[in-house]
């Protein structure tokens, strides 16, 4: 059964500290270590332990998943149960094996937390969840006719998440858990941590929204940015019993909102930056706020918060990582406020020369293979985070040397000639569709001549909006297409259940008083297949908006579809 023990309790006591502070041995493999001093980075590194960014040697109380049986849960996390059929004090103490949300995935000996959703009331599948065997309902107020036992407990979706803990062995504790929250850039701060941890000797699980990559595992696409709690907890199990000793996790507003990181408590909480998305689930930008601050509740004590000190909601974000006694480490590239700081010395169309200075690292000169000024950022966040756990600048930056992008995020499709360059992005905020349209204005700038820009060629961006999604940002959208863009080919996202011209037009608002050349297509294959006839030499065309995704949504169908495919089967 997923999720169960399978160590028979007997977990190996592993050291998470075995792997800390290893040296850099042989070569260094980085391309462009200017003013790198060897002896600098052996003078700093016991400053970095000594000054507690070095968060875990050893992890204390180390335990296997054991047999929890249904007082336990009630003596630690509160509540009454129930027989639902009376509504009076129920008698019985079965085992809990597992814990579930979802009522299709309930087996034998489980629990069921009826929970509401925005889609569906879990309380309607209660009694499907006692024919498959649950042995009690979990819910938030008592349920009546059913033959079963009933958990009643006021903040039922918290308790499930923390029950689920329990039953797993409180997994997470045993790892370092690194969580990461921003309206963009979570997705690329989660695969540059990750390889980090890996490159310096640690054993990492990586879950977010491309895909769910468990230490010695095969990777699994992912269906949500964060899984629910119950499933988060699993996946913390499994993590652990293939050899994991770390976690890293992006962690959307929705999850903050909805308590999925109940029994879960994080070593580091990154804060990448905070626009315009999710006003269909928010009430507004504040909320929305609110509930990304959420994710420095879950800091253990003494834990780092990471923040981008360059982002606008920076001061509110440090101001509550403060109120929670969390250890602030800011990051960036332009506030002289930064603890952790990069300043750009060169950009190109392969990466950006750096120097880096904090966290106890002289200034140190590096090459970033990944392009845009918003993967500095990324860099930053996940190096502060790295820092923190592993006090070994010199070989961290060695393994930046080798870092790839991500799937979706500014990835180049092989065109086939020098003379065309395409990027597929995952760019769906007007922030986002910003900050790569920036970075790939720089591509096509030729030179200076005498104080005068000399182009080299145009930039092209093909976007859409998704359907059944926050519209407020579809106009902002458009006008930072049309402002950043030399040509602009509206197309379809995944439209779900809104009808794709009515999408298109409200993005047009905000191209009306642009200068760019305009056209709309519904259709994204035939978009693409215009996109790239319309380009000469030179030029850069961006498809936006899908990155990684291989289906588009179209009411209820998923069909098949993958922007990076689509142009190589399009390319002329």
């Amino acid at each position: 059964m997923p999720g169960r023990r399978t160590d028979g309790g007997k977990n190996p006591q592993r050291s998470l500290g075995a792997h800390c502070r290893r040296r850099a041995s042989g070569r260094r493999r980085g391309r462009w270590f200017r003013d790198l001093d060897p002896g600098a980075f052996q003078r700093c590194e016991p400053t970095l332990a000594s000054c507690s960014f070095a968060l875990r040697g050893a992890v204390a109380g180390r335990r296997g998943a054991s047999v929890v049986k249904l007082s336990k849960l009630l003596e630690k996390l509160g509540g009454e149960c129930l027989n639902s059929g009376t509504g009076s004090s129920a008698k019985g103490n079965p085992e809990i094996l597992d814990v579930h949300l979802d009522s299709r995935r309930v087996g034998a000996g489980e629990l069921f937390a009826a929970l509401p959703g925005t889609v569906h009331d879990g309380t309607e599948y209660a009694s499907s969840a006692l024919k498959k065997g649950a042995v009690c309902i979990l819910s938030s107020a008592p349920l009546g006719g059913l033959s079963g036992l009933n958990w009643v407990h006021p903040q039922a979706r918290r308790i499930a998440g923390e029950a689920a803990a329990l039953v797993h062995g409180e997994p997470a504790r045993e790892q370092v858990v690194i969580g990461i929250t921003g309206t963009n850039g979570k997705t690329t701060v989660a695969h540059i941590t990750g390889a980090l941890l890996e490159h310096l000797g640690r054993k990492p699980g990586i879950v977010g929204t491309i895909a769910i990559k468990l230490h010695d595992c095969a990777q699994k696409p992912a269906t949500h940015t964060t899984p629910d709690a119950c499933e988060l907890q699993r996946l913390a199990r499994r993590n652990l019993e293939a050899g994991g000793d770390s976690l890293v996790l992006e962690v959307s507003s929705h999850a903050l909102d909805q308590e999925r990181l109940a029994g879960l408590e994080l070593d580091v909480a990154i804060f990448t930056n905070l626009g315009r998305d999710h006003l269909d689930y928010h009430a507004s930008l504040d909320d929305y706020a609110a509930a990304k601050e959420r994710i420095f509740d879950r800091l253990k004590k003494g834990g780092v918060a990471a923040i981008n000190v360059d982002d606008s909601s920076a001061e509110r974000m440090i101001r509550t990582a403060e109120r929670k006694e969390a250890r602030v480490i800011t990051y960036g590239t332009r506030s002289p406020r930064a603890i952790l700081s990069a300043s750009l010395s060169d950009a190109g169309p392969l990466g950006s020369h750096l120097f880096l200075q904090g966290m106890g690292i002289p200034r140190t000169g590096f090459f970033l293979p990944l392009v845009g000024r918003h993967n500095i950022e990324n860099a930053l966040a996940a190096i502060a985070a790295v820092l923190s756990v592993e006090a070994s600048p010199s070989r961290m930056l060695e393994g930046l040397a080798s870092i790839t992008s991500p799937p979706g995020r500014l990835e180049p499709v092989d065109t086939r000639t020098s003379e065309l360059k395409v990027f597929i992005d995952y760019a769906h905020t007007p922030d986002a569709l910003a900050r790569v349209l920036e970075t790939l204005r720089e591509l096509v700038v030729l030179g200076d001549d005498e104080g005068h820009t000399i182009l080299e060629g145009k930039v092209l961006c093909l976007f859409g909006c998704g359907g059944n999604r926050d519209r407020t940002k579809r106009a902002p959208m458009g006008e930072v297409a049309g402002r950043l863009a030399d040509v602009v080919i509206v197309t379809s996202d995944n439209p779900r259940f809104e009808n794709p011209d009515k999408i298109i037009e409200e993005i047009l608002e905000g191209l009306k008083n642009t200068k760019a050349d305009l056209v709309v297509e519904p259709d994204r294959r035939t978009a693409i297949r215009k996109a790239l006839r319309m380009t000469s030499r030179g030029d850069v065309l961006l498809v936006a908006g899908k990155g990684h995704e291989t289906w588009q949504r179209v009411r209820e169908r998923r069909i098949p579809f993958e922007d990076r495919k689509v142009v190589e089967e399009e390319l002329p």
